[in-house]
């Protein structure tokens, strides 16, 4: 059985409000969840706090953050 992965908090300010998530890594894929759902994406060649951001972004823009 393999451990849980590490998670890490997450923050974007958009228009003014902060939304916090949380992101963590699992092989290749980093996950962001929020009080209202979850988003995953393939590692690439970006830092993991930016992707997560990103991650993070898209899911404040479809009202799940």
């Amino acid at each position: 059985m393999q451990p849980e992965p590490q998670r890490h908090p997450v923050v974007v300010e958009i228009d003014g409000k902060t939304y916090k998530g949380t992101y963590w890594i699992a092989g290749e894929i980093m996950m962001v969840s929020t009080g209202g759902g979850g988003k995953s994406h393939q590692i690439g060649s970006r830092p993991p706090m930016q992707l997560a951001e990103q991650l993070l972004t898209a899911l404040v823009k479809a009202g799940k953050a």
